[in-house]
């Protein structure tokens, strides 16, 4: 089974059929995406030998933003999804399937049912009322998050803020939610979409709106994720509001983890084409 690879420092070099990583030598074949950080060194010859075998490579710095992915020739673009998708960029019903996803999630995770929400979910029919119940079972989410916080002792994070984040809180989730944007860019591509065609989000700049899309639910599970991350490092872990190089190792050894276990049903559904 090939696995993401995260180069946190060092130089990449190539033996043969194998990358090697400060001594250690790993094979091209358990080798999925490689997320590269600001400190690494990679010649051009590695990155082609990366690209040549169809693998992705995706460049973060330190302060954990997304600074861009090499893509492989090969894209997998399927034309009748990436048509379906077209066609479908403003169907109401795809953007009540995103939520309602979510609000699935949040239920798993803060014990409350949701029922009445669900309801006036599927009784509105503009994207704005949609859009204002995401936020509104995002807050729940957060207040939710910020307690479990003070069960732990830790009364620093107020509220999601990001760019920059203006405490270490902060600061894991936008790495955990950084990661899973481009991992899902990834993956949407892999599955034959457009990630720039959205539907709850709406396109603006550069940004893939249909990798936030996907990310909804699995943003839920990434910020309930972080409080057991935060019980292993917090707070020697981090440098000021970033982590550390040893507290940026063990945070992608958790989200690797994640990713093993976890599926997305957002994704999921529309491969499926459903609505």
């Amino acid at each position: 089974m090939r696995k993401n690879l995260y180069i946190n420092e060092g130089e990449v070099k190539r033996e043969g059929n194998t990358l090697k990583i400060k001594g250690v030598k790993i094979p091209l074949s358990m080798v999925d995406n490689v997320f590269l950080f600001d400190k690494v060194k990679m010649s051009e010859g590695v990155r082609n030998f990366l690209l040549r075998n169809k693998r992705v490579i995706i460049y973060m710095n330190g302060k954990y933003e997304f600074l861009g992915i090499l893509l492989p020739e090969f894209l997998r673009s399927d034309m009748a999804n990436r048509i379906w998708q077209y066609e479908n960029r403003d169907n109401i019903e795809c953007a009540k399937v995103i939520v309602k996803k979510k609000i699935e999630a949040i239920e798993r995770h803060i014990g409350v049912n949701l029922d009445m929400v669900k309801v006036r979910l599927k009784e509105v029919n503009r994207l704005k009322e949609i859009l204002g119940i995401e936020g509104n079972v995002s807050k729940m989410m957060f207040e939710s998050f910020k307690n479990e916080l003070r069960k732990k002792g830790i009364d620093e994070f107020v509220k999601r803020a990001y760019n920059p984040p203006p405490d270490r809180i902060n600061g894991l989730l936008g790495f955990l939610y950084t990661l899973y944007y481009a991992y899902a860019f990834c993956e949407i591509i892999g599955a034959g979409f457009d990630p720039y065609i959205g539907f709850l989000h709406q396109k603006r700049g550069t940004h893939a709106v249909f990798a936030s899309d996907v990310m909804e639910e699995a943003r839920v599970e990434l910020t309930f994720l972080a409080l057991k991350i935060l019980d292993k490092i917090y707070p020697d872990m981090f440098e000021e509001r970033y982590l550390s190089v040893d507290g940026r190792r063990e945070v992608l050894r958790e989200f690797d983890r994640f990713l093993g276990e976890y599926e997305n049903s957002i994704l999921k559904h529309f491969k499926e084409r459903g609505c």
